[in-house]
């Protein structure tokens, strides 16, 4: 009879299965395992009603210890699938009260406590509903076939997806790109990245916030080294350079996917089941040191847990962690969460999105934009399986605020001449260079990330030119009140000498915005040391340069104070540039008072701009 029930339920015949067995247990009223299989059958079939009335025959008819624990534990899932989250409190506490008189229920009761605590979690989350009204991203983007995990530049002007497609045989992941429309904002068509894609599976993308990297994850290559590996494509011009594998020890033998790039290069965080994690598949992150991975760590038990976690996501923020788990606490099946990064470096508790954004369904894949105001994610919508949402982050889940620069690199001489500089990016508070990144061959576009709270110095460079330095005060700035645009720049770095010529560009001239004395006094502010520095590259780079540093003042006070104050400060550079190894017949410095002003006295934001320090190329010939 259990052979035959068997076989209908193999063939899928499940009523037929269920009939048999019910006609198995009339002859056999003691046959326990024929009472489990119609209650599983039953519930596999969403037939609810029998599978509950036939656990409870069970726990009445063979009422060991272990029986109820493990009947109560099923009810009680089988009520939580319902979201009759009373009911599941009730038979899970009856579970409970039942471990101490059980053998090896260890993990049953791991799993009971787990859906106790969800049930709790929950009837208090559908009680306090967060704001959520997602919206459907149009045909541009989604498709008849599934699109999930997005990802986003900082500008939101490129989205990337993965976007699965049937085949006669096989499925296949592929990417696909889509830019807005700047006209009105709407996406572009999505188009393959024809480039990156293979007749392989390419599972999950992220794309850099300044859009010059990507990191995804792909098998089935012959550089491979395991089942699923992450790989890299660098930017050159309109075309993706690579992919190449990122080896060891990122990658093993083992399966490595779903990867995130923090805005600053240095921290990769990815999926793996390794050893030395929690149980299932847990986060990890590697960071870059003198141009090499480090071997990865986990992010530890705050964040992982025996069941799996997965698409993670580091904001440019670099403080906020989101990611998907089915070990937290949660509404369901796999929920989205947020970690902040603490003082020491760890990672707090896990905070849950809250309901609806989370479900009992599987919640996965959430991306959130730069400024924090809007997160993309996947799910299901009838007949059309996954598609691509967006909705407004409630304000308990939104990041740090971060803001972004965005920018064009030209030659002043010839401004349709693009050029590929060097953007740094330093903390002016330590002096750490926080980023460094290249613009566009091609375009000479680039794009950063700023994280509010600190004050920031720009230093744009490339060989044969004079260096371009701007600052960003950001440190009692709020994005919600004071309405901060991104920043857009347009830099027209000066070349050093004539295209035609050898002769320097004598006369030009470069304001040192990063130059900051204290106030009424020549004593120069700490901050200003890597602007100079960087000055001191500049003449140590180029041997036969000579220039003069010009101090000058606003109109506040005397003509003779003015004069000797902007005289000591230029002393004060000229001093700094000498112990920096700079030969000083090779510089001039003359203080020029307020006698230069380039912007009105009549504002306290034009005496700040006429409150400079800058140099003036006086000759030299080209280091050759």
């Amino acid at each position: 009879m259990s052979y035959k029930s068997n076989e209908s339920y193999n063939y899928e015949r499940f009523d037929e299965a269920i009939a048999l067995l019910q006609k198995a247990i009339k002859r056999y009223p003691k046959y326990e395992q024929a009472y489990k299989r119609i209650a599983t059958i039953a519930w596999e079939q969403k037939n609810y009603d029998l599978a509950q009335t036939t656990y409870k025959q069970v726990e009445r008819l063979f009422p060991s210890a272990n029986n109820r624990m493990y009947v109560n534990y099923y009810l009680a899932k089988m009520a939580y699938e319902q979201q009759h989250y009373k009911d599941v409190i009730n038979y899970a506490n009856k579970s409970m009260a039942l471990k101490d008189s059980t053998k090896n229920v260890k993990e049953l009761t791991t799993k009971v406590q787990q859906l106790l605590d969800n049930a709790n979690f929950a009837q208090t989350a559908i009680k306090f509903p967060v704001p959520f009204k997602p919206i459907h991203l149009d045909s541009s983007v989604n498709s008849v076939y599934d699109e999930y995990l997005p990802t986003l530049t900082a500008d939101e002007q490129s989205l990337v997806f993965t976007r699965r497609l049937s085949g006669d045989i096989n499925l296949n992941e592929d990417f696909y790109f889509a830019t807005r429309n700047p006209a009105d904002s709407t996406w572009n068509q999505a188009i393959p990245m024809r480039n990156i894609n293979t007749l392989g599976d390419e599972g999950a993308i992220c794309i850099s916030p300044d859009g010059k990297r990507l990191f995804f994850a792909a098998r089935d290559r012959a550089d491979g080294l395991g089942n699923f590996d992450l790989y890299y494509s660098v930017k050159s011009g309109e075309t993706w350079d690579g992919p190449y594998n990122l080896g060891m020890p990122i990658n093993s033998r083992g399966w490595e996917s779903q990867p995130s790039i923090s805005a600053d290069g240095k921290e990769l965080y990815f999926c793996s089941k390794r050893k030395d994690g929690f149980g299932g598949v847990d986060i990890w992150m590697s960071q870059l040191k003198n141009n090499f991975w480090t071997p990865p760590v986990n992010l530890g038990k705050n964040i992982n847990t025996p069941l799996d976690e997965q698409s993670p996501l580091i904001h440019p923020d670099g403080q906020t962690l989101y990611f998907s788990s089915n070990g937290q606490i949660g509404m369901g099946d796999a929920d989205l969460y947020l970690s902040r990064r603490q003082p020491d470096g760890s990672w707090g508790k896990a905070e849950n999105l809250g309901y609806p954004i989370n479900t009992p369904a599987n919640e996965n894949g959430l991306v959130v934009t730069a400024n924090g105001q809007r997160a993309y994610y996947s799910s299901y919508v009838d007949t059309a399986g996954l598609d691509l949402f967006y909705f407004d982050l409630p304000p308990r889940a939104k990041p740090q605020q971060v803001t972004y620069v965005k920018g064009v690199v030209s030659d002043a001489r010839n401004p349709k001449k693009k050029l590929s500089a060097t953007i740094e990016l330093t903390d002016l508070a330590t002096g750490e260079m926080i980023l460094k990144t290249v613009s566009d061959t091609n375009s000479g576009e680039f794009l950063t990330t700023l994280p509010i709270g600190k004050n920031y110095m720009y230093n744009v460079s490339r060989d044969g030119y004079l260096f371009y330095s701007e600052n960003f005060s950001l440190k009692d700035i709020n994005l919600a009140t004071d309405q901060q645009k991104p920043f857009l720049l347009n830099i027209n770095l000066q070349p050093l000498q004539h295209d035609t010529t050898k002769a320097w560009n004598v006369g030009e001239r470069v304001v040192l915005k990063n130059v900051f004395f204290e106030t009424d006094s020549y004593q120069l502010r700490p901050e200003s040391y890597p602007e100079l520095n960087k000055l001191a590259d500049l003449l140590s780079a180029n041997p036969q340069l000579k220039i003069e540093i010009g101090g000058h003042t606003d109109s506040t006070g005397t003509v003779s104070y003015n004069q000797k104050l902007s005289t000591e400060r230029a002393k004060a550079v000229y001093d700094y540039l000498v112990q920096k190894s700079t030969a000083p017949n090779r510089l001039a410095y003359k203080g020029y008072g307020s006698s230069q002003p380039v912007a009105p006295n009549n504002t306290p934001e034009g005496r700040a701009i006429n409150r400079r320090t800058e140099f003036t190329i006086l000759e030299g010939e080209k280091n050759k």
